[in-house]
């Protein structure tokens, strides 16, 4: 071979070198396959950090669409800036150490050249987990499951990956607990790879104000994937819902495990605007432990019962009437549930004897001895006592009445509660249980109205 070719070739060598590190070129709409300057793939368009300001960034996207090389490659271009302090956050600490970290092709290891990298240590626990770089710059590793174990730690930037499969009970404190842990940085940042789960966690952060969000889909990154897995991928999943969530990259409108889904709701009669003749009415409160503010609501539940409906008369038909929840002091609750018992004609108050209902029932005797008391015993956790409940709304025998809005937090309770762990109770769901129960199953001589051979028919 002539010298000259081998000068062209260990150059180009040389520039496919440059650590495969320029990720980012600067050709416009650049789709990330190799071009002059760049010989080797690299980012796309859509991989490049946004260009304005901006404190969380959310990947939204398909599997294989490239989320963990893009967050990897922004955590390189953070640690660049000496003596940085950086968290990387997962489900698991064992799959932080595996994807993040240590994947073959788009861990942390294999972006940051290895003459960068001083120490690395993945024995576990709370900071004793991480990457230090030779310019002082470290890169701690968490597991999501134990928020608490990031207090006394101060980052700089961070990176939380595949934050849609995070237990539903702690994702939102673990974000809380690194924004805590930012608040020295003069530029805080926070980048957010995932695929996307109907969870409560990824629907509020995509509400959020301020957030910036690249939506993305598996095909995106087709050069740099198995055109066999993806022929079969989407043979098999595409136009499913599956497909629609990990192909596609879209929040699915039902959570995963909720007892009700947005179908319900949109069924025709679901919604009405007047009521039938009702043959009992009854309030329902489920009580907080305490007022305090940063305590529990206390809800109250309002809903009727009407016999021989048009359009339905053999089935007892159940309206939810009002929904209404507060840090009420005992006295005001009590005042605010003989007031709604009043208004509709209720026939008694339900109160759960077992979280302070034997109490508000003295204090509701006190503010109103004209009202009648039901105290009625949790014997199944709250999951247990809503699936029957959940059953006569896909039965369609279940409506709410009146203008929607006041039913907009009961209703995000029924699509998003699981009953998982240590998920935060759902006061006004829990109260709406209670009113329909106290109707249909355990009361006012309706108990037979519920048919247990119709269950699951819509």
């Amino acid at each position: 071979m002539d010298k000259d070719f081998m000068a062209r070739l260990s150059a180009l060598r040389a520039l496919i070198r440059r650590d495969k590190a320029v990720w980012y070129c600067d050709k416009e709409n650049c789709d990330g396959r190799p071009h002059d300057g760049y010989p080797y793939p690299h980012a796309r368009a859509t991989q490049h950090p946004p260009a304005e300001a901006w404190h969380e960034w959310v990947l939204l996207t398909g599997r294989g669409w490239g989320k963990t090389r893009t967050a990897a490659e922004l955590v390189k271009e953070w640690a660049k800036t000496p003596n940085q302090q950086i968290c990387v956050m997962g489900k698991k600490e064992s799959l932080v150490r595996s994807i993040c970290f240590e994947h073959k092709t788009s861990g942390l290891l294999k972006v940051i050249p290895q003459e960068y990298q001083a120490k690395y240590n993945a024995s576990g626990g709370s900071g004793r987990f991480f990457l230090r770089l030779t310019n002082g710059s470290t890169i701690y590793g968490f597991s999501a499951e134990k928020p608490d174990n990031l207090r006394g730690f101060a980052f700089d930037k961070a990176w939380f990956d595949e934050y849609a499969a995070w237990n539903k009970t702690t994702a939102q404190d673990a974000f809380d607990q690194v924004w805590f842990a930012m608040r020295e940085s003069p530029s805080p940042q926070m980048v957010i790879s995932t695929t996307p789960k109907p969870v409560k966690h990824i629907r509020d952060l995509v509400a959020k104000a301020g957030v910036f969000l690249t939506r993305g889909h598996t095909k995106d990154n087709a050069p740099n994937l198995s055109e066999i897995a993806l022929e079969k991928l989407y043979r098999d999943y595409g136009g499913t819902r599956l497909g629609a969530q990990e192909l596609s990259g879209e929040i699915l409108e039902d959570t995963e495990g909720a007892l009700w889904t947005n179908l319900i709701f949109e069924t025709p009669g679901f919604r009405v605007d007047t009521l039938p003749p009702l043959s009992d009415v009854v309030v329902a409160v489920d009580p907080a432990v305490n007022s305090t503010e940063g305590a529990d609501f206390t809800a109250i539940t309002v809903a009727g019962i009407a016999i021989g409906v048009p359009g339905f008369p053999e089935l007892p038909q159940g309206y939810v009437i009002d929904s209404v929840q507060d840090h009420w002091r005992p006295v005001e609750a009590m005042t605010t549930a003989a007031s709604l018992a009043r208004r509709y004609g209720a026939s008694r108050v339900v109160l759960e004897a077992n979280n302070g209902g034997e109490y508000l029932s003295t204090v509701l005797r006190m503010v109103a001895p004209d009202i009648r008391i039901q105290t009625v015993h949790a014997v199944k956790d709250k999951r247990g006592r809503a699936m029957p409940v959940a059953t006569l709304y896909e039965q369609g025998r279940i409506h709410h009445y009146g203008d929607g809005a006041k039913f907009e937090e009961l209703e995000s309770q029924m699509l998003t509660y699981t009953g998982e762990g240590r998920e935060k109770s759902p006061d006004l769901l829990d109260s709406m249980v209670w009113a329909l129960t106290a109707l249909f199953l355990e009361g006012g001589g309706h108990e037979a109205v519920f048919n247990r051979r119709l269950a699951g028919r819509v």
